[in-house]
């Protein structure tokens, strides 16, 4: 889809070029879930909310995960999603986990090169361009590799087995009918089918409340193009194109009502932008700005290069995407996870206001054959770094090393084996919440996880936004069998340490530490703590 049937000459090596380009991109996107990452921290509570669903129906739960959240009924937006991962997971186990991410954030590359081709493809060739000949062979060729580029180096950071990425995929999905529907003059029927995507996606992420967003951006451009029109026929064509955004902007509104959710989707959404302590604090690293981080500055220079490019190329960009870009710009500064949504619609804008470029360089032999050479030497690398059968989950989790993000999966061996639940409970932090309710749920409740919505205000001012002698207080009238902590950078760790907790076990990663008056048993006769879900 991202290049037409081949053509003779200079035409089919640009095209092939434009091809093996987008490969070349797709490639660390696609390997990054095999080789770098490990499993999101938030894709093991959303398998575990998954089996309570089966269980209890499709409507709010009361959490029975952690033993300090609020016990009152929350809202699983992405219910659809975790029955989907669960699905997933039981029959593919966790390496189909891995392959479905990979192959999600390759599908959300793709969307955002057809947007990228569909806004620069459909420009006509001037008389002086027809002259030209290799340069224009393909045209925008050059512009589609670069938008893409650029979408991926945003977006990819925010990327990983979770619900908000397939949420990523649909919308990339929308924001490639809306540019081909405006590049052609804003006439095709496909365009209607944003609406059943946004129903889909209602349920699986809030992000499908930037739909009728967008819509109302565009109709906002359109009544400005109408206003500043005064040729009659022209002003009826602005008159329809008025009416269909706003048709779009009702309808897609409507789609999002589409969730036996829908009272619980439009709390979560006002509790996170206006009641949640951790979505607003400095603690959780996708809250911040998308200037933090080590890649922080270069994803800053690039977007300050999308900007130049635009204010100097404005004159290409109709009204509708000014006001489109001036919504994804404030979304980007609210936090570093809007950071993908931006570069959804901000990629195809890029390549439209990017100079112009000679599309020759993507149909030299020379390179095409180089490109060639390393398209399959990386899809090598990837293929056999994909996790054996015989690889097990815990060697896999924790193959980057004790410096990288990682899971305590020997500490929780050691709860499993040697710990007696008698709270029934584990103190943890945020990172590890989700991994250890998967892990060892069936046996005990842990402290927190992801799902800040379930805890209160005043949890988190006490345990990770207070004063050490607030979570001295608090964590002194907690009860619990054991801890599992990181061994470096715990926020719990020298407080349970003052409160006499002791250390039983350590590794290169993780320390597990019992409360003053209990000792590890010598060897529990209990069965190991089955892998939830298939493991």
């Amino acid at each position: 889809m991202l290049a037409f049937a081949l053509g003779p000459g200079a035409e089919r090596r640009t095209r092939l070029g434009l091809l093996l380009t987008i490969g070349l991109i797709l490639l660390p996107v696609a390997g990054k879930a095999i080789l770098v990452d490990t499993l999101d921290p938030d894709c093991f509570w959303h398998l575990r909310v998954a089996e309570q669903l089966r269980g209890e129906g499709i409507g709010p739960l009361v959490d029975r995960l952690s033993f300090a959240s609020t016990q009152m009924p929350w809202t699983p937006y992405s219910w659809l999603a975790e029955l989907g991962m669960r699905w997933l997971w039981t029959r593919a186990g966790w390496r189909g986990a891995v392959a479905m991410q990979a192959m999600l954030q390759s599908g959300f590359i793709i969307l955002i090169a057809l947007a990228c081709r569909a806004r620069t493809a459909s420009q006509e060739l001037t008389a002086d361009d027809h002259l030209r000949g290799p340069d224009v062979a393909c045209p925008g060729a050059l512009q589609t590799t670069v938008g893409t580029a650029f979408g991926a180096l945003l977006a990819l950071p925010y990327l990983s087995f979770r619900p908000v990425t397939a949420a990523l995929v649909l919308l990339a999905a929308c924001n490639w009918l809306i540019v081909r529907d405006r590049q052609r003059g804003e006439r095709t029927v496909i365009i209607w089918a944003v609406l059943p995507i946004t129903m889909l996606m209602v349920n699986i992420h809030l992000y499908a409340l930037l739909v009728p967003l967008w819509f109302a951006a565009l109709l906002a451009g359109a009544i400005w193009e109408r206003g500043r029109t005064r040729n009659p026929a022209e002003r009826a064509e602005n008159d329809r194109r008025v009416e269909r955004y706003a048709l779009l902007l009702v309808l897609s509104g409507f789609s999002c009502l589409a969730t036996p959710m829908l009272p619980g989707v439009i709390g979560a959404a006002v509790h996170y932008q206006f009641a949640d302590p951790m979505v607003a604090g400095p603690f959780i690293r996708e809250m911040q700005p998308f200037f933090h981080g080590a890649a922080g500055p270069v994803a800053a220079g690039a977007v300050l290069v999308f900007i130049g490019c635009v204010w100097i190329n404005r004159r290409r960009l109709r009204a509708g995407e000014i006001f489109w870009m001036a919504l994804s710009c404030l979304l980007l500064l609210r936090m570093g996870r809007f950071a993908a949504v931006f570069a959804i619609a901000a990629s195809p804008v890029l390549s439209a206001a990017l100079p112009e470029m000679s599309d020759r360089l993507l149909g030299r032999p020379a390179l095409c054959a180089v490109m060639s050479a390393c398209l399959v030497a990386g899809v090598w690398r990837v293929f056999k770094s994909f996790p054996s059968r015989h690889q097990p989950l815990a060697v896999w989790l924790n193959r980057n090393g004790p410096q990288t993000a990682g899971y305590p999966c020997a500490a929780a061996d050691y709860v499993a084996h040697h710990v007696q639940p008698n709270s029934h409970r584990l103190i943890n932090e945020f990172d590890w919440g989700g991994y250890l309710e998967w892990r060892l749920g069936e046996r005990f409740q842990t402290f927190v996880d992801g799902r800040t919505q379930v805890f209160t205000s005043d949890f988190w001012r006490a345990t990770y936004l207070g004063e050490d002698s607030e979570r001295l207080r608090f964590l002194s009238e907690v009860e619990a069998d054991a801890a599992v902590l990181p061994l470096h950078n715990s926020k719990f760790r020298e407080t349970l340490a003052e409160l006499g907790w002791k250390s039983v076990y350590h590794d290169d990663r993780a320390e597990v530490l019992l409360p003053p008056a209990a000792s590890p048993a010598k060897q529990s006769d209990w069965p190991t703590a089955s892998i939830f879900l298939g493991e």
